[in-house]
């Protein structure tokens, strides 16, 4: 009898243990969705109280800088059993999960334990240990899943403060693949590549969109566009000797903005020019290197000295000390009634995925 009754539940065990095995080896379809876009997955309650306000205040902060703000992420919120009620809920790209840990009865609490198993469960239960955590591919391929905990509200509160810019940083790492594929959709411009190569000493892969408006010898610049129908997107390129740091002041690169629009980008009315708005709204600053290269990054809106137009730029100075040059490259969009935070972020793309080439210019 005790043989027969180990027997039943050896069984049992296997049974259970292919069951199980079964549904992790199951195929999973690719997860759906938008780039910039987290699934949060919070109990009600907490969605629409202290916790949900936190997170919204970081991830759907502004995005710097648009003429109209718009938000760094888009937030869709959905509970434990609204996911289990549309399956297709569970088979978006991004998720955070946020979960008191003293809340046993808590159907989020509840999946964050089952997930990440019993000792970090009692571990984050009693506030010891990280209060974070990373999951892929739970329902998909092709997910990443942020879990953002605590002993309780007060330590998942500062968990997602603590947490935003590493979370942040990896949603965007994760959407770099849709980013791109949104840009070079079926192919790059070649000539465009080359010549950039050539006279700029920079590889920056020019989607096939992009048509050329100006090149100018006697400047050292290229003008190129991409015209569809919500948008035109600009790519500035220039070159100029590079003689003492005060070129890489804001003052500096907000003038050499100025004098390119007053020249280029004008109107059916008189001394109608696009100027640099810097007296309204803020014009952020930033350094960083590209490909090594030390660069001045400025950030702001345009608009048209008198007709009712205006958008988001971006500015990039690049030190060239090997050439003795600095490599002006301005980006800007005009999209009227079109939100405008993905179209600056593929020129952003663009511009610094570019690689020096080391060439000296003769």
């Amino acid at each position: 009898m005790i043989k027969k009754l180990l027997f039943i539940t050896f069984c049992f065990t296997i049974l259970a243990c292919n069951s199980e095995m079964t549904n992790q080896l199951e195929p999973k379809g690719a997860a759906l969705g938008k780039m910039n876009e987290i699934v949060v997955v919070a109990d009600e309650d907490m969605w629409k109280g202290a916790i949900g306000d936190t997170f919204k205040y970081y991830f759907q902060s502004a995005y710097p800088i648009l003429p109209n703000p718009e938000p760094v992420f888009d937030l869709r919120h959905f509970t434990v059993a609204e996911l289990i009620s549309q399956p297709l809920r569970k088979e978006l790209r991004t998720y955070a999960i946020l979960a008191d840990m003293s809340d046993e009865e808590s159907p989020t609490t509840k999946m964050v334990m089952k997930d990440m198993g019993s000792e970090k469960s009692r571990s984050a239960k009693l506030g010891e240990g990280p209060t974070s955590s990373v999951g892929k591919n739970k329902w998909a391929r092709g997910q990443i899943l942020f879990y953002l905990f605590g002993s309780d509200k007060e330590t998942l509160s500062a968990s997602i403060k603590n947490h935003f810019s590493a979370v942040a940083r990896r949603v965007n790492q994760h959407d770099e693949k849709q980013l791109e594929s949104s840009i070079y959709i079926d192919r790059t411009n070649q000539r465009f590549t080359e010549k950039i190569k050539d006279q700029y000493g920079l590889d920056m892969t020019v989607p096939g969109e992009y048509k050329l408006v100006i090149e100018s010898e006697s400047s050292n610049t290229i003008w190129l566009r991409n015209d569809s129908r919500d948008a035109i997107q600009n790519i500035v390129i220039k070159s100029i000797p590079y003689t003492n740091q005060e070129q890489l002041s804001k003052s500096n690169i907000i003038k050499i903005r100025n004098d390119f629009g007053s020249k280029y980008i004008t109107s059916d009315e008189e001394d109608d020019v696009m100027v640099v708005n810097e007296k309204d709204l803020p014009v952020y600053e930033y350094t960083f290197n590209l490909d090594g290269k030390y660069t001045k990054e400025i950030r702001g809106v345009w608009e048209m000295s008198k007709a009712f137009a205006g958008g988001p730029f971006t500015t990039y100075m690049i030190v060239d000390e090997d050439n003795k040059r600095l490599i002006y490259i301005d980006t800007f969009v005009l999209a009227p009634g079109t939100r405008k935070r993905n179209l600056m972020m593929q020129l952003d793309y663009i511009v610094k995925s570019g690689r020096s080439t080391n060439r000296v210019q003769i």
